[in-house]
């Protein structure tokens, strides 16, 4: 024992490599938490973008008066303006509802995305184009996937069972008379 105390001595004093040994100790969280805002970044742009799109669909719905519409061809209309939602065809929901303007009722805050497990809306969804002068509620959900499970950790948007997180955007507006 008394043969090693002076190299584990030596060793503990020796100050060559100290630079290298906090390099590999500190790069690998620093990239971490690099790569963790960069998808944070991302995934607000990604909400912006949506929610651009919605706004122009929604100018769509308002200058197209007495042509019927189905919700097909609103998320055909916002996934054409946004290519940032990846497979925006299969993970796009919209929902269009009137408001009843003498209680301002708002639909229940349920986020009405596709389930990806069973390929189903929840909750059901309404597609409403309403009369003249009648307020109208739109609503568009996408659900994309992550790629760190600490990204988005600050956003506060709701995650499903696949790991997606769910994006909203949301617009009112009143039907223009003819």
């Amino acid at each position: 024992m008394q043969r090693t105390a002076p190299y584990i001595t030596r060793f503990w004093r020796d100050e060559s490599a100290t630079a290298t040994m906090e390099f590999v100790i500190v790069f690998p969280l620093v990239i971490l938490f690099f790569i963790a805002v960069f998808e944070t970044g991302l995934i607000l742009s990604r909400q912006v973008l949506m929610e651009r799109s919605l706004d122009d669909a929604v100018r769509t719905l308002r200058l197209v008066q007495g042509v019927s519409l189905t919700a097909d061809d609103i998320e055909d209309a916002i996934c054409a303006n946004t290519a940032a939602i990846p497979d925006c065809d299969n993970v796009l929901v919209v929902d269009l509802r009137v408001i009843d303007q003498t209680t301002y009722t708002l639909p229940e805050d349920d986020v009405l995305c596709v389930d990806r497990n069973n390929i189903e809306v929840r909750p059901d969804n309404v597609f409403s184009q309403g009369q003249d002068n009648e307020l109208i509620l739109i609503r568009a959900c996408a659900i994309v996937d992550q790629i760190l499970p600490v990204s988005g950790f600050g956003l506060n948007l709701t995650r499903d069972d696949t790991g997606g997180m769910h994006m909203v955007a949301a617009s009112i507006f009143v039907n223009e008379p003819d």
